[in-house]
């Protein structure tokens, strides 16, 4: 069975990989149990096995698939605190500050918004003094211009997969 995945122009200026149904079944497998044997794939996909393996492939060679990894339980492992913070940064220095943003291994994500703020940042901590301590090394790297830190209460929806 070939694929018919093909790659057009998206909106926002980027590739869009054009997945047909097979391609979507094998990536709503892969998503629920990243483990799941290639032979139970192509069962529930109706193709074979090595169409399976030949797509996932593909996928993977597209940037479609960008890796398999494991969802961790954060609280079980001693950073049970979220923190979302605001950064407003100095234009001429933001490239530079978000490279150091990035090499914090407590900084999980570091979106490049539009608005009064540059970014927004997701910390992962094992409470308020890791938190703000933290914070405290952010606010003397050089283009920050200041912060605005929330800390998560509860999680209500956290969803590492997307509907396809």
């Amino acid at each position: 069975m070939p694929s018919n995945m093909t790659n057009e122009q998206g909106s926002a200026g980027g590739h869009v990989v054009v997945l047909d149904d097979a391609d979507r079944k094998i990536l709503r497998e892969l998503q629920r149990d990243a483990r799941v044997s290639f032979k139970t794939i192509a069962k529930q996909a109706g193709v074979s096995e090595a169409t399976v393996f030949v797509r996932v492939r593909k996928m993977q060679e597209k940037r479609v698939i960008k890796g398999f990894t494991t969802v961790v339980d954060q609280a079980a492992i001693g950073k049970p605190l979220t923190a979302i913070v605001l950064v407003r940064a100095n234009p001429q220095t933001h490239a530079v500050t978000m490279d150091v943003l990035k090499k914090f291994d407590e900084i999980c994500e570091i979106y490049d918004v539009s608005g009064q703020y540059y970014s927004i940042l997701k910390i992962r901590a094992s409470g308020t003094d890791e938190l703000a301590r933290i914070m405290d090394e952010v606010g003397k790297i050089d283009g920050i211009a200041g912060t605005e830190t929330i800390v998560v209460l509860r999680t209500m929806k956290e969803e590492p997969t997307i509907k396809i």
